[in-house]
């Protein structure tokens, strides 16, 4: 008897934290196109006899459940899942799940770590350190507005979730003021934070650094535009570790080129992977890193073993544990 099939999208990132009991119960199949897979043929062209699949960013649209006869569940790699038609998935009896808060630690990790490389400079510098250069590259480092001490300085976090909290936890031994700005926030979470919650525009207007830890969705799609850029200080730098489309890029480079804000460090853009004349990679007051603020050896082995408890109690018939749509076991043939 053939073994239910597991597409993994992630790059092979997970793979090797599978364990021996979810190797030897499954058939686990690496996506054949070894790259992000973005266009809605190319899963049709992939999906058909696939059980399961462990997601990333692939598109998952009712013309690809059509396709996909035997999928039962969608389990996403992480916590976003902008890219999964939800109600359509629920229509052909599969189940979305995500997993909540488990990358959470690793991001905010992440994101101290672009705040302290932006305010320290870290990136240009230690690229452009040699004997031979030493000299101009100290006199740079200190004629450039950076660095500067984060020590005392106001933080804005914009979305105070799981990431978002923890980021203030950790900046909280910086001595740093902590503001946030969150349409529907957890008092208790911001009282334990000794956070103050602020309007969107106050706490722009307020801090040093700004970052951002919002959900996508219709609500806060490019919430950061050229409006929002001009009320920022013109010392601030702003850090998105969250999702691309919550940012007007186009806006986020002018704002960077004309000096509306001194700098940003990102972790993800609008459109990924970005087109090679993406205009962000021509300006010396950005650091880029590619999606990976979520990555690290202990979250990869949290994630795979929730994925695993995920994908098996969907093939057997039960509703997972963090399923997003639960009522598509009403659904199933």
């Amino acid at each position: 008897m053939s073994k239910p099939i597991v597409l993994d999208f992630t790059s092979g990132t997970s793979s090797d934290y599978y364990s021996e009991n979810f190797r030897n119960k499954y058939e686990i199949r690496q996506n054949p196109f070894k790259r992000a897979v973005n266009k809605e043929e190319e899963m049709i062209s992939i999906i058909r006899n696939v059980d399961a699949t462990i997601a990333a960013s692939e598109p998952y649209s009712k013309e690809v459940y059509e396709a996909a006869k035997k999928l039962k569940i969608v389990a996403r790699y992480g916590v976003g899942y902008d890219s999964v038609d939800v109600k359509e998935a629920t229509k052909f009896g599969v189940f979305v799940t995500n997993l909540p808060g488990v990358n959470s630690e690793t991001v905010a990790e992440h994101t101290v770590a672009l705040i302290f490389s932006v305010t320290r400079n870290i990136v240009k510098t230690a690229s452009s350190t040699k004997p031979d250069t030493w000299q101009n590259v100290s006199s740079e480092y200190y004629s450039t507005g950076t660095p500067f001490e984060l020590y005392g300085k106001t933080l804005g976090i914009v979305g105070f979730g799981a990431i978002g909290s923890k980021v203030a936890r950790i900046c909280s031994g910086l001595n740093m003021k902590i503001i946030v700005s969150d349409p529907y926030p957890n008092l208790q979470k911001i009282k334990e934070a000794e956070a103050e919650l602020v309007s969107l525009e106050r706490a722009l207007k307020e801090s040093d650094v700004i970052t951002v830890h919002s959900p996508l969705n219709d609500e806060t799609r490019h919430m950061i535009g050229e409006k929002e850029f001009k009320m920022m200080k013109k010392t601030a730098i702003f850090i998105n570790a969250a999702r691309g489309p919550i940012v007007d890029e186009r806006a986020l480079f002018k704002a960077l080129k004309e000096k509306w804000i001194s700098a940003a460090g990102l972790d993800v853009l609008e459109k990924e992977p970005p087109e090679r004349g993406n205009p962000l990679f021509t300006l010396d007051n950005v650091i880029i890193t590619p999606h990976v603020a979520s990555s690290s050896i202990e979250n990869s082995i949290r994630t795979d073993a929730m994925i695993e408890e995920q994908i098996e109690q969907a093939l057997e018939g039960k509703v997972p544990k963090f399923a997003l749509n639960p009522e598509a076991i009403k659904y199933r043939k």
